[in-house]
């Protein structure tokens, strides 16, 4: 870590270049980083990780990865969507060997097929890579796209909510699977750079390294707060260790203060770019 990665410089965002999306967004990513963003509904959260993946470009500002300016989607950036946006003919296996083809991963299609039942052994769905994804629960399709994303090895995980849509019991069990497989990666200094929108604030506390608080009307930075809880990290460590409290109310105490912002009169709401 140490080593400036993701950069966001003087972004502003607008769909209609009349109301501000996103204002003066700037920020800093060390490679190897678990940076979590937080904020209300509305706040910009999904519309800045587009803009990082390049899906989407900035009305105003610059963001780069490695010096180099983000102008479209890349092979070093994968995305895991809220809406799982896998293609529903194909069976769940077939999405990920796709993935894995157009990254260049695999020397032929038996290795591909393989590497893609490892990764969906590992997200527990290793009896159902031949299902359409019709034939599947939310969040067995979510859990999918999170296969997808990490099968394809990108240094740099775009990450939109990816646990939304899961059971309590299967949310936990993936928290502790990313935990695993980024930490595992920094040991090996081959660490993924991850950028992760929540809405769950004790998530953003058990995985984040930081965590961004995202103010409304327009989008803006309002916090960057680091969270020093010890790596090595497990969900139940992290929601037992003593200093696990003070950092969730804290982000509380932030969320409530956008809100109260939000519904406060005098707001510069449609505040022109």
């Amino acid at each position: 870590m140490g080593c400036p990665y993701l950069t966001v410089n003087d972004v502003r965002f607008s769909y209609d270049h009349s109301q501000l999306i996103l204002k003066d967004i700037n920020l800093t990513i060390d490679q190897g980083q678990f940076v979590a963003v937080i904020g209300p509904s509305g706040c910009g959260k999904s519309t800045l990780l587009r803009l990082l993946a390049g899906l989407a470009l900035p009305s105003v500002g610059r963001l780069t990865v490695s010096g180099h300016p983000i102008t479209g989607p890349g092979l070093d950036r994968a995305v895991v969507f809220q809406d799982y946006s896998l293609f529903p003919w194909m069976t769940c296996q077939e999405n990920i060997v796709l993935a894995l083809e157009r990254a260049g991963i695999g020397a032929n299609k038996a290795e591909r097929r393989q590497v893609s039942l490892d990764f969906l052994a590992l997200v527990g769905l290793a009896q159902d890579g031949d299902k359409l994804p019709g034939e599947l629960s939310g969040g067995m399709r979510q859990r999918t796209a999170i296969a997808r994303a990490l099968a394809i090895n990108a240094p740099i995980l775009l990450m939109d909510e990816p646990f939304g849509a899961l059971d309590e019991i299967t949310r936990a069990r993936q928290q502790d699977l990313l935990l695993d497989l980024w930490q595992g990666g920094q040991e090996k200094e081959a660490g993924k750079t991850v950028f992760f929108v929540t809405h769950d604030v004790e998530e953003a506390v058990i995985l984040g390294d930081r965590v961004i608080v995202m103010g409304t009307h327009p989008g803006r930075v309002v916090r960057d707060i680091p969270i020093d809880l010890p790596r090595p990290r497990t969900r139940m460590g992290s929601l037992r260790h003593k200093n696990f409290t003070v950092f969730r109310d804290l982000l509380l105490t932030e969320l409530n203060l956008v809100v109260d912002e939000r519904l406060s009169p005098g707001l510069n709401a449609g505040e022109a770019i």
